[in-house]
């Protein structure tokens, strides 16, 4: 095992190479002023027009603009080592300082969503494959095929309104503007940057409580179509499965059909679902952009909408840089649960 994981460890590089110059080659296409920007710490409304031009050509020294591409691509890629992902002038911060302190809230979110979708697909996927063709089956799958067919933003927009406008009970944002001062304050300490984990951590469970509130609607949204892509998938998997000889061999010697599942049918279908899981962070991370928009959630993807719309390129670039991180570690740990099901896998 240690050796499939270091082989696996060792291509990391090679991928992140080839997702930096790609970035790289797309962000030559930019106009040199936009790209020059991307460098400014910021303009000053009353700096002159000598003054900014004199900014803009220390910067263009500073890092090697005007340089040979691959020294321009050395430099960037060695700014990016250090931190240096460029400027927001509209927030007013560091790329980086402002996606890494805008990542708890979007983990929190993500977790909410995709935790509950990963139990209740591999439940239902169960129960549908078990019921093949009863009420059950047929229940689950127009479920899952109406959760994959509705837009989120459709399906935000209709929560929004139905259980917050006209109930209430489900506000947008991510706490109460009552919570706002305490969250804030000197005496709640953010331990993780989760508010439902730091809010029981400050033993606040008032806390607690507004933030899940503020999660149930933009979680749920989130959840609906990761959940029935898997509850399918998880569906086909186990049909497929008690197919096999070796299943057939289990029944005949007298096992019940739970034991059969359990004991020999789950483990090799949990393999699609598996692979499925660990390719699914582009859209979660498209969906996440819409429902914090909608829900006025602040994170990640109202960051990264708000720097699209005001054509900030250190933003663009550094929400995909991230964003493709993020998609190639989820790919490796999906190849490092698939070893640990099935063990065949670390033979290669």
């Amino acid at each position: 095992m240690l050796k499939y994981i270091v082989r696996r460890l060792l291509i990391l590089p090679a991928v992140l190479f080839v997702v930096t110059l790609v970035l790289f080659v797309l962000f030559l296409q930019v106009p040199a002023e936009q790209r020059v920007r991307v460098y400014l710490p910021s303009v000053r409304p009353r700096m002159t027009p000598e003054e900014t031009e004199r900014l803009i050509q220390a910067t263009i020294e500073r890092y090697g603009l005007d340089r040979p591409l691959w020294v321009q691509y050395r430099e960037w890629v060695t700014n990016l080592v250090k931190g240096d992902w460029g400027y927001s002038p509209s927030w007013r911060e560091p790329v980086l300082e402002g996606l890494l302190r805008r990542v708890p809230a979007t983990l929190e979110l993500t977790m909410f969503a995709l935790v509950p979708a990963l139990l209740l697909a591999v439940g239902l996927g169960r129960i549908a494959a078990r019921r093949r063709g009863a009420v059950p089956d047929h229940m689950v799958r127009s479920a899952a095929f109406l959760g994959w067919a509705f837009p989120p933003f459709i399906l935000a927009l209709v929560l929004i309104n139905v259980a917050y406008a006209r109930t209430g009970w489900f506000p947008p944002g991510r706490m109460s503007i009552w919570a706002s001062p305490i969250v804030n304050g000197d005496g709640f300490q953010a331990f993780t940057g989760l508010l439902t984990v730091d809010a029981l951590l400050n033993g606040q469970p008032r806390i607690f409580w507004d933030a899940l509130r503020h999660l149930v609607l933009p979680a749920t949204c989130l959840a609906l179509a990761e959940w029935a892509l898997l509850t399918r998938v998880m569906r086909a998997s186990l049909l497929d499965v008690q197919g096999h000889e070796y299943i057939t061999t289990a029944r005949a010697k007298g096992l019940s059909e739970v034991q059969v599942v359990n004991r020999h049918a789950m483990r090799n279908a949990l393999l699609p679902l598996i692979s499925t899981a660990g390719v699914t962070p582009p859209l979660l991370i498209t969906g996440v952009a819409v429902v914090e928009v909608v829900f006025n959630f602040n994170g990640v993807g109202r960051w990264a909408v708000d720097g699209f719309l005001s054509t900030e390129i250190p933003v663009t670039v550094g929400f995909a840089l991230a964003s493709c991180v993020v998609t190639v570690l989820s790919s490796l740990l999906a190849d490092l649960l698939y070893a640990v099901v099935d063990p065949r896998v670390r033979l290669y």
